[in-house]
């Protein structure tokens, strides 16, 4: 049985709640092209989810549909929402809602602590944070699906075993294998410490982790297939990326990258106010005395979602920085901290009140923070879907980001580096660095598709590697952004023959203005 349980707020308080989680996702509404370094490119592969078939776009002279390789959610919804609505609007609207899903989800969380529901802002707080300036989608939708599935997972744990948890189980560890594969692994070992706090029955534990086999079965059985068939399933510039160096930070390092990882990074410290703000909150719920002996039994059921959190935050530390082409630990401290609040004690009203204080504080500063640099970037951008929209659909297209953003976030990695994909967005055809050339994409490359063959001799598509006689005659369209001194450094002679559009910063060049469609 809930040791604590909650007492739901009133319906004006939840219907707060509710408009704060609104007001938080409309910085996504203000500017055309939010500030996510890989977004382009997961919306890119909507696209061609979307319209594989259209002749128009001619994605299928390149790629061609995986659907049943992992971590697709967010491109197989997006496309779906492409049948009713531009895939821009569907885009923001997934993320969107991904982000507004984190509160309900930590209200949720809350309740099965018995901690007033309100705690959930402070996981709302930490959602604009690296993983979201990274661009880093599958794990945004997997946030509130990883929330609201141990709330889940915590009720079904603590009932009589029964086949309607079980499937209930089940079905959650399936769907994060179209989610995240990392996020995945980490459920299932959540609700396993779920089940053992309870120190319940060995046949009863054992019925329940079972209900977690088929996800974890599924997720282990592609990565080891994956593995073995590495040869055929990876293109050679993700064996490219798996064999780069594995980075491992120090534990000093490591910590002082927390409020970072939590709220983005600003070049004026921002996320040190932020992270001392929110570590305020959580020291006014949690230091307190407890006020009885009966309050400590059970001890493990009633700090499991405290001691979890702090599993993660765990696996943060050990785990590497990068390894295999993927970061992999920086995302696990967003998690951490969102679990987290439903760990937090529930002290005198007065200390809540204080709490509730700077969690409001909190809030605010961090939506300014976040529209101001959303402002920014939005000036950044400023000309992109007008150069865009001179290009003709179905072609190649490269993109040279000579000029690098100024966004506060981010640093040093470059907001703008995968822009070039909105072309396919937008437009359809093929650009230089795709992300269907990774096996977790729920498209793939044609085989004998021309993509290994340019990124060997050009890695990352680095504008700065671009050598024009050498990789020019592959595309027909270049996107740069820069100065007109770039354009002529990089083109030369051949600048004076083509087709230039240009448009604050960005331009388009078309060295091929009279080529036949590929």
């Amino acid at each position: 049985m809930n040791p604590e349980p909650s007492t739901p707020p009133p319906r004006r308080g939840r219907l707060g709640l509710a408009l704060a989680a609104v007001l938080w996702v409309l910085p996504l509404w203000t500017i055309p092209f939010p500030p996510m370094l890989d977004y382009p490119q997961q919306l890119a592969v909507a696209a061609m989810v979307r319209w594989i078939g259209d002749p128009v776009r001619g994605f299928g002279q390149a790629y061609e549909l995986a659907l049943w390789h992992p971590q697709g959610l967010f491109e197989m919804v997006t496309a779906g929402l492409a049948w009713l609505l531009p895939i821009e609007v569907a885009g923001k609207l997934v993320v969107s809602l991904s982000i507004a899903a984190i509160l309900p989800a930590a209200m949720a969380l809350c309740r099965r602590a018995g901690r007033p529901e309100w705690y959930g802002l402070l996981a709302l707080a930490v959602t604009y944070n690296h993983v979201f300036f990274w661009g880093f989608v599958d794990s945004l939708i997997a946030a509130p699906l990883f929330l609201g599935g141990l709330a889940l997972a915590d009720r079904i744990v603590e009932e009589r075993p029964g086949l309607r948890g079980w499937c209930l189980l089940a079905g959650l560890t399936v769907l994060f294998y179209t989610a995240h594969l990392q996020m995945l692994f980490l459920f299932a070992g959540a609700v396993g410490w779920l089940a053992l706090v309870r120190r319940p029955p060995v046949r009863t534990l054992a019925f329940h982790l079972s209900a977690l086999l088929p996800g974890t079965a599924l997720g282990a059985g592609v990565l080891a297939w994956v593995h073995i068939h590495s040869a055929e399933v990876m293109t050679g510039f993700q064996r490219y990326l798996d064999g780069q160096a594995t980075i491992i930070l120090a534990t000093g390092e490591k910590a002082g990258r927390v409020p970072g990882l939590l709220f983005g990074v600003y070049s004026d410290g921002t996320q040190e106010v932020l992270g001392l703000i929110l570590a305020a909150a959580v020291l006014i719920l949690a230091l307190h005395r407890v006020s009885s002996g009966a309050d400590r039994t059970d001890l493990l059921v009633r700090t499991r979602f405290a001691t979890l959190a702090g599993w993660i935050l765990l696996l943060f530390f050990l785990l590497p920085e990068f390894s295999s082409g993927y970061l992999v630990s920086e995302r696990l401290v967003p998690l951490a901290a969102m679990v987290m609040v439903a760990g937090l004690p529930r002290p005198s009203l007065a200390r809540r009140r204080l709490a509730a204080a700077a969690t409001v504080l909190l809030l605010g500063l961090q939506l300014s923070s976040v529209l101001d640099g959303f402002r920014t970037f939005g000036v950044e951008t400023a000309g992109l879907r007008k150069v865009l929209s001179a290009a003709e659909p179905g072609q190649a297209l490269a993109g040279l980001m000579l000029e690098q953003s100024n966004s506060t976030w981010m640093a040093p990695a470059d907001l703008l580096r995968h822009f070039p994909a909105y072309y396919q967005v937008e437009r359809g055809g093929r650009v230089a660095l795709s992300f269907a050339l990774f096996f977790n994409a729920p498209v793939r490359y044609r085989p004998g598709a021309w993509e290994d063959e340019v990124l060997a001799r050009w890695p990352e598509a680095d504008a700065w590697r671009f050598d024009l006689p050498r990789d020019g005659d592959r595309f027909r369209y270049f996107l740069v952004r820069g100065g007109r001194d770039d354009l002529r450094r990089v083109f030369g002679p051949r600048l004076a023959k083509a087709r230039v559009t240009s448009s604050v910063r960005w331009h388009l060049v078309d060295l091929s203005p009279d080529l036949d469609k590929r």
